[in-house]
């Protein structure tokens, strides 16, 4: 491996949003060869924030190898960051209005606006029933009961889905952490994303949403793409066509979010999904020391 070469650049993005300092920050190392993954880890730990994305050359142009870090692991898969690197490699003049992501799960194709990218995933997600019952996964998260029942699912980086009644509920809903400890073990689910649907306006489903993943390193996340690729891919109703999605996060954090998904079926399947929205690039910096 070569050595990092130093100054190394970083760019902060805000995600899902469109204005500064709302949706869900994320550091980006456009030129991180050299950096070996621990190195990774500790920088990431050092930003703090919910992802930091490592970007290095694809195995050819237009593809970009992207490893995604949160303060306390490796993810093969999430959404802000994709949204986010997209926004911030288009920023520094290196993507155009496509590219390709070389992740943990495999490629994934991003288109790329001023301001705004869409990334799309094919197929379904995985979905399973928790071995957890459904009136301790109400308890973990502060609530009597739930909506329906509770599922996880995801498109390689899985959540547990816990529905709640309104947009009341979520704004309550609080994770329990020696609740959460006392469960994990025995789910596949990395975080509790808790969400009501709240109605429906232009054609689209409104969902509201929080997202709580302890064990990644994470309290609360503003915006959280992953999640809402498997949420979408399971809220599409049973007719063939495109379903859409809109989600609101972070409300309750000071950071509003927009998520825009839509989910599309063929033959009664799910066949593909995207997650889309905004971003504004707000700061940048170098790196003088790596670990």
């Amino acid at each position: 491996m070569t050595s990092p070469v130093l100054p190394m650049p970083y760019l902060i993005a805000d995600v899902f949003t469109e204005r500064a300092y709302g949706g869900n920050p994320l550091a980006v190392l456009p030129e991180a060869d050299g950096l070996d993954e621990a190195q990774m880890q500790a920088i990431a730990r050092e930003f703090n924030l919910s992802e930091t994305t490592f970007v290095t050359p694809g195995h050819e142009p237009g593809r970009f190898r992207v490893r995604i870090f949160t303060p306390g692991a490796e993810l093969p898969f999430a959404g802000h960051p994709i949204v986010g690197t997209a926004i911030a490699l288009r920023h520094l003049g290196r993507v155009a209005e496509a590219c390709v992501f070389e992740l943990k799960v495999g490629p994934v194709r991003v288109e790329v606006g001023l301001g705004a990218a869409t990334f799309h995933r094919d197929g379904a997600p995985e979905i399973r029933r928790p071995t957890v019952p459904d009136d301790e996964i109400a308890a973990m998260v502060g609530m009597a009961g739930l909506a329906a029942p509770a599922f996880e699912a995801g498109y390689g980086s899985p959540f547990l889905f816990v529905p709640l009644a309104d947009r009341a509920a979520v704004a309550h809903a609080r994770l329990r952490r020696e609740a959460w400890r006392a469960a994990e073990g025995r789910l596949w689910g990395h975080g509790a994303y808790v969400y009501a649907v709240t109605g429906a306006h232009d054609g689209a489903t409104q969902v509201h949403a929080r997202l709580f993943a302890p064990d990644l390193g994470i309290g609360e996340d503003p915006a959280t793409g992953s999640a809402a690729a498997a949420l979408v891919g399971c809220l599409a109703g049973p007719a063939d066509g495109t379903h859409r999605v809109v989600i609101t996060q972070g409300v309750e954090m000071g950071r509003p979010s927009l998520i825009h998904a839509t989910a599309t079926r063929v033959s009664g399947r799910v066949h593909a999904i995207t997650i889309g929205g905004g971003g504004v690039v707000v700061g940048e910096g170098r790196l003088l020391r790596v670990p």
